[in-house]
């Protein structure tokens, strides 16, 4: 009842309110209810009793075990590399788990055909073999390198905050270096591996672009959704096998929600001496070396391949130095501005939209504070594909038909970021006292004049965290737009789809140069920014 009472004596909160929980509801809730609704029950029986659409089903589950558990080894191995060894290249080796986070998700699998291929420059002129690299082998090793960094950034930040005094105390018990890794160490790591495998598995299970490319026959839930609405234009079924997919993303992401992140290992209680980490065996200490060494150049190799193949003049034929993709790229000008336009103000109106609500969540208890912080979240359990497939459908018709614009591309990848701007907001207004805005209150500053001169300054930071690594993801997103886009509304990474399934290598791979090289100037400026003031981007 107080609750109710305060939003009456305050209009424009409750206007504010009730405006960002229609929005909301409008461009997330409905879309789903549009793709889950379409199909009629007869439908869904039909296709979930096919064996065709069952075989996808198992496919994909297969994937995210198999491409789950390498990515989480992968990334344990890089952390305990990065945290806990005295080894050479650490720069490198943290370089190299932030690359494919800032580049496009099918990067791996182009430059994997472009290695190992028909005209594979290893495969066909080095070794001089054929190898059939499509199906379900490629894609493990796509989907691995691809997404181990993912899992890697959770696993990094719960080992780094485990002190070792806990390993020398074990270790001074009698206990062998072996048994204080397994029983000490490893336990207090678990939260993080948890989280890193759930993170790896949500990614993996949306995957749309590599297996696009390098499944072939294997059939996989995003991809045959995909076809059943552009090959065959059976939107039936293209809704249904999308909601299929939606369920267990649902169910990995509230998993890593409220199972994984309300569980922590208590390892520091009050002021304690830090202990640099305990040595292990030389072997150990070379092999786990090696081993990041060896993923390193893979995947420098990937990106060199690429950088490579977009200056060769005719991939697989003729290997002479050539500026002719580069041209080609050029002139598609009108595709990289829109992936300019369309990932800029995308992340500005996430970033905008997520610090309103993560204010409203943090600031306001006003009895919504629970349905406001879900409904935020609730675009990160929505697989791109699904996402794009309910924009599509939803926003095709009256009251509000987008279809082929660029308002629906914009405002599709907006609320596809918003649970990324919104964490770091959430974050930044948790590290701001409650005192400081009582304060200002206390000194007859008005609410509006609160939060615009004194939380938006100490908001800042978080803010353009958020808004930079929403840009990145948008600039290099497929998945979403994949079914949204128009011939005047292309973007680069839909010019970079047609390529490859043309054949036509050298032109994919400069067109995935230039955006990869646009992703990282960006976030070179940013980091430059922040390290000015003596800050880190988080990523």
């Amino acid at each position: 009842m107080l609750e109710i009472n305060r939003l009456k004596s305050e209009p424009v909160l409750l206007l504010t309110i009730m405006a960002a929980l229609s929005i909301t509801v409008f461009f997330v809730v409905w879309p789903l209810i549009k793709v889950i609704t379409f199909p009629k029950p007869q439908e869904y029986l039909r296709v979930l009793a096919d064996s065709i659409w069952y075989q996808a089903a198992l496919n994909s589950l297969f994937m995210v075990v198999i491409s789950t558990a390498s990515c989480t080894l992968v990334a344990f191995l890089f952390a305990y590399t990065i945290v806990r060894l005295d080894v050479p290249l650490k720069g490198l080796f943290r370089f190299i788990t932030l690359l494919p986070i800032v580049s496009p998700p099918f990067i791996v699998a182009l430059s994997y055909i472009l290695l190992f291929g028909g005209q594979g420059l290893i495969a066909k002129y080095i070794l001089h073999i054929t190898i059939d690299i499509y199906g379900w082998r490629g894609l493990w090793f796509v989907q691995t390198v691809t997404f181990f960094p993912y899992a890697y950034a959770v696993i990094y930040s719960t080992m780094q905050s485990i002190p070792a005094n806990l390993e020398y105390a074990a270790y001074n018990l009698g206990a062998s270096r072996w048994s204080t890794f397994k029983d000490v160490f490893f336990p207090l790591c678990r939260p993080g591996v948890a989280g890193g495998a759930l993170m790896a598995a949500m990614n993996v299970l949306a995957d749309f672009g590599n297996p696009l490319m390098i499944a072939g026959n294997f059939r996989l839930l995003p991809t045959e959704a995909y076809m059943q609405m552009i090959g065959v234009g059976d939107l039936s079924t293209a809704a249904i096998l999308a909601t299929a997919l939606l369920v267990p993303a649902l169910g990995l992401f509230l998993i890593n929600r409220y199972w994984v992140g309300q569980r922590s290992y208590v390892t520091i209680t009050g002021k304690e001496i830090s202990l640099p980490p305990m040595k292990v065996l030389l072997l150990v200490k070379w092999g786990l070396f090696a081993l990041c060494l060896l993923i390193s150049i893979v995947i420098i190799g990937v990106y060199g391949v690429l950088f490579y193949g977009s200056f060769a003049k005719l991939w697989g034929y003729d290997w002479s130095f050539s500026w002719g993709n580069m041209v080609y790229v050029l002139n598609k000008g009108k595709e990289i501005g829109n992936s300019l336009k369309f990932a800029f103000l995308s992340s500005l109106f996430a970033a905008l939209f997520a610090l309103l609500l993560a204010y409203i969540v943090q600031r306001k208890q006003v009895g919504l504070n629970r349905v406001v912080d879900f409904l935020a979240i609730l675009p990160g359990a929505i697989p791109g594909v699904f996402l794009g497939l309910g924009f599509a459908m939803a926003f095709n018709e009256k009251p509000l038909a987008m279809t082929g614009t660029s308002a629906i591309m914009v405002i599709a990848l907006m609320f596809w970021n918003i649970p990324t701007c919104y964490s770091a907001s959430t974050a930044g207004l948790q590290q701001i006292g409650n005192s400081v805005e009582e304060a200002s209150l206390n000194l007859g500053v008005g609410p509006f004049r609160t939060f615009k001169n004194i939380l938006l300054p100490l908001l800042r930071d978080s803010f353009v965290s958020g808004l930079t690594v929403s840009f990145l993801r948008s600039i290099t997103c497929l998945s979403v737009v994949i079914f949204l886009y128009s011939a005047q509304t292309a973007v680069s990474t839909i010019s970079i789809l047609g390529l490859v399934q043309n054949g036509e290598w050298g032109g994919a791979a400069a067109f995935t140069t230039v955006l990869v090289s646009i992703a990282f100037t960006a976030l070179g400026v940013v980091c430059f920014l922040f390290k000015k003031q003596g800050k880190s981007l988080e990523i």
